[in-house]
């Protein structure tokens, strides 16, 4: 996959099919408007292209910092693996903010020799979002592209979108988010040393930190897969702040992995959310706590059997 900082930047002598959006999540409404990119590009011979922004528009305009179901680097991957051949991923500046809906669209069909575009049914664009895809069908035939216009998905009679599922994940439900994207939340970081509390009661686990802007679920135990290099393995994390050994209120994300005695420390791993199982508890002593996490590993050995006789 081509990536390119910016509209001005690209240079590729090709018809494209693009498609628009934050892609936050890459929830399964957007993997339709991939998949649908993709498509054309099989059919039609059009390169797909996806456009989205460095910084979400709602945090330059109104100051919003919501933490990312998926940071600009897992997005790009992920976007790859959706089978996309050209990103273009530009700054939300004042430049791109105050221009004018039509201006913006006469920019992609200049620019990136835009054929089709592919949209969901409430895209908005433009300055002040004034651009719809009412003004998008009249575009189309005043510009001679293509347009095709998404329904959005639903779950529940509800519409999936970046917001409910960033909702569902600060609330612990790892089992719906995972449902509303169609994939399975994800945590990349760098194993560091912790205080070995798992050590100590015979219960090891690893210390990841991630990025400073990725979305953490909310504080409890989770089953969970991990993956270190090219090798998988299944295990129970922890997301908390230790109460029982009163360890003030620096977060931490400690995995323990069934079976697993190797020295990581320093590796990038990525910790895989499957399914939520109870919420942090603040035990009498470090035996009690030991009996829980024996409980809670049983419970997710039992997990990952009848997850394979499935």
């Amino acid at each position: 996959m081509k990536i390119f900082n910016s509209i001005d930047e690209f240079n590729l002598e090709c018809d494209t099919a693009v498609t628009i959006g934050k892609f936050d999540g890459l929830h399964r409404g957007h993997k339709i408007l991939c998949e649908n990119l993709f498509a054309l590009e099989k059919k039609e011979g059009l390169t797909s292209l996806a456009i989205s922004f460095v910084d979400p528009p709602i945090s330059i305009v109104h100051g919003v910092n919501d933490k990312k179901i998926v940071t600009n680097e897992e997005r790009r991957s992920l976007i790859r693996d959706a089978g996309i051949s050209v990103f273009v991923e530009i700054p939300f500046d004042e430049q791109i903010m105050k221009t004018e809906p039509g201006d913006f669209i006469k920019l992609l069909a200049e620019k990136l020799n835009m054929k089709y575009l592919i949209v969901g049914s409430d895209f908005k664009f433009g300055y002040k979002g004034a651009g719809d895809v009412k003004l998008l069908k009249e575009l189309s035939k005043e510009m001679s592209f293509s347009l095709k216009v998404i329904d959005k998905v639903k779950d529940d009679n509800i519409d999936i979108s970046s917001t409910r599922i960033r909702d569902e994940i600060k609330k612990g439900h790892i089992k719906k988010a995972n449902q509303l994207m169609g994939r399975n939340y994800f945590i990349y970081g760098e194993v560091v040393y912790g205080r070995q509390i798992g050590q100590k009661i015979d219960f090891p686990t690893i210390n990841i930190k991630p990025s400073k802007d990725k979305l953490i679920p909310s504080n409890g135990v989770y089953i969970s897969v991990v993956q270190i290099g090219k090798n998988i393995y299944q295990g129970i994390t922890n997301i908390g702040i230790r109460p029982t050994f009163d360890d003030g209120d620096e977060l931490s994300i400690e995995t323990h992995i069934f079976n697993f005695d190797s020295n990581v420390y320093g590796k990038e791993v990525k910790i895989v959310f499957l399914e939520e199982m109870r919420g942090e508890i603040k035990f009498n002593s470090a035996e009690e706590l030991k009996e829980q996490l024996v409980k809670d590993k049983n419970r997710g050995m039992d997990f990952f059997t009848n997850e394979h006789v499935k």
